[in-house]
């Protein structure tokens, strides 16, 4: 099996993973939607199909164009067994997939994230003259913040995080 192989194998594994975490979070996504008090068809897609979607799209695309995503990712050709460049170019694209799953998964928090603020503050427009954001839900955005920041640094600098990790290996 050559890095290309390998790394297909890798992406549609990663795919399917994807897939998998959001049906299971798909029960999460509708007991949010049923504690709001009025809730209506808008909120059931705002609460529930945006956050799944972009997962369940991702992952679908993962699964079924993983050549496509290996020729975007790949630097080095030959076989596993006899290089040891060929390794590190293994760990990169792990690196990367990772960032590709966390990303996602960050973009589908913070748009539920929002709407979930959004709605808040909507059904107690009466009770509030401003805007509020509880500080659990401030954490909680910051946090998915955060989570895009890292998963933008591990697709984007795979590299130089793999070099400080073998500098540190010894």
């Amino acid at each position: 099996m050559d890095l290309r192989q390998l790394s297909s194998l890798l992406i549609k594994i990663a795919g399917l993973v994807i897939i998998i975490f959001a049906i299971t979070g798909i029960p999460g996504y509708i007991n949010s939607y049923l504690y709001q008090e009025n809730g209506t068809l808008l909120g059931f897609f705002v609460f529930t199909i945006i956050p799944l979607i972009f997962p369940l799209i991702i992952g679908s695309l993962m699964w079924k164009f993983p050549n496509s995503i290996t020729n975007k990712i790949i630097e080095a050709e030959g076989d596993l067994s006899t290089n040891k460049q060929l390794l590190s170019e293994l760990e990169r694209i792990a690196m990367t997939i990772l960032g590709l799953i966390l990303l996602f998964y960050g973009l589908s928090d913070l748009i539920y994230n929002f709407a979930y603020v959004y709605s808040s503050n909507s059904q107690n427009q009466e009770t509030l003259s401003t805007f509020k954001v509880s500080p659990e839900n401030w954490g909680h955005i910051l946090g998915t913040f955060v989570e895009i920041i890292f998963s933008l640094f591990l697709l984007f600098k795979s590299k130089g995080l793999l070099k400080l990790l073998n500098k540190i290996r010894g």
